[in-house]
């Protein structure tokens, strides 16, 4: 058992080895190819920890803090591929903060052990910790299911499952050794097959998409903005022109945007044309990364003139934000102060005051 035991640890770190080579040479000094390469060093570091070798005590301490540290690692590396409004809420950096300070004063007190003298020091030192790296791991696989309908990256869009699958599974497996203290080198064995064979599907799906990965890293380390325009830029062949006419008449004559819950399944069917056709144009043509996003530029700028219109000052917000399509007036209010930089409501007050201002002037 002990050549299979090596021999799966091996396999695994081998894997985890070329993906990091793969990115480190083809995408150097990239955020996204660094924190890849971070990751691997992790899930090796766990291995590591789990395997035969009799480490000295700091080395231990070392491995199993980078160990701990995959879950955060993971999803910052989730939320530059899959989201394009990056920034990171203040609440989780400062639970990633918190759970990694204590986890590893947990570790430097009891020698890289489980405390078993106090159902306390365990609750703060080690199981309060997994349960922030457990829901970590559970929000990559959200982050990555979440957006795919809408995602125009196609790249983005095929490698959203495998990724999910491969890296959220794997974490799985750190975070689930760590809540049953148990195993062995059968067990461990188990550990590493199944962290093998998910890091080889993840490197196969990169290779299946290695045409488009360029602009996957590409659309990982842009900085997102919001289009200027929804009229397409660049050059466009008049066929292509044709159709992009076609979905601006609809969207604007027909106020589609305006439908609560409108897919981009559903907007190729009222046009006509094959979703990832119209996927292609949203995306390449008019630069838009999801469907939100382009109907947001819609919903936001019929919503700011009509808090600007003086014969509409009695109408309340959430009003006008429910019948620009929003569902809830705290996602009409995020996406407006995304585009105008100020909410809906400091909006209306300095258009307000402007045209009191700009009427006291001209009597």
């Amino acid at each position: 058992m002990s050549w299979l035991h090596t021999a799966s640890s091996f396999l695994a770190i081998s894997q985890l080895v070329f993906l990091a080579c793969l990115y480190s040479v083809y995408f150097p000094r990239r955020l996204i190819s660094r924190l890849i390469v971070l990751f691997s060093i992790c899930i090796t570091a766990y291995i590591l920890v789990r395997s035969d070798v009799d480490w000295p005590l700091a080395v231990r301490l070392l491995l199993t803090i980078l160990a701990t540290l995959a879950p955060a690692v993971l999803w910052v590396i989730a939320r530059c591929l899959f989201e394009d409004q990056r920034r990171v809420h203040p609440g989780v950096a400062a639970m990633i903060i918190f759970y990694m300070v204590i986890r590893t004063i947990g570790l430097l007190s009891y020698g890289g052990s489980v405390p078993q003298d106090s159902t306390f020091l365990y609750l703060l030192y080690f199981y309060i910790p997994q349960w922030i790296m457990l829901f970590l791991a559970c929000h990559v696989v959200y982050m990555a299911c979440r957006g795919r309908e809408g995602d125009l990256v196609e790249s983005r869009r095929q490698v959203r499952v495998p990724f999910a699958i491969g890296m959220g599974t794997i974490v799985g497996v750190i975070i689930g050794s760590g809540f049953f203290q148990f195993g062995g080198p059968q067990l461990d064995t188990l550990y590493f097959m199944v962290i093998f064979g998910l890091i080889l599907f993840v490197n196969l799906a990169m290779f299946r998409l290695q045409n488009d990965a360029p602009q996957l890293i590409q659309t990982a380390i842009e900085q997102p903005r919001i289009a200027a325009s929804t009229v397409p830029t660049g050059t466009v062949s008049r066929h292509d022109q044709q159709l992009i006419d076609r979905v601006l008449t609809a969207m604007r004559q027909e106020r589609l945007y305006a439908e609560p819950g409108l897919t981009i399944g559903d907007l190729a069917a009222k046009v006509s044309l094959q979703e990832y056709r119209l996927r292609r144009l949203i995306n390449q043509a008019m630069h838009f990364r999801n469907f939100n996003q382009f109907l947001n530029q819609y919903r936001i700028e019929e919503a700011a003139r009509r808090l600007r219109d003086p014969e509409e000052e009695h109408i309340p917000i959430s009003s006008i934000a429910l019948d620009v399509g929003y569902v809830s007036l705290s996602s009409f209010n995020k996406a407006f102060k995304e585009t105008h930089g100020v909410t809906p409501s400091v909006w209306r007050t300095q258009t307000d005051a402007q045209h009191f201002a700009s009427g006291g002037q001209g009597e």
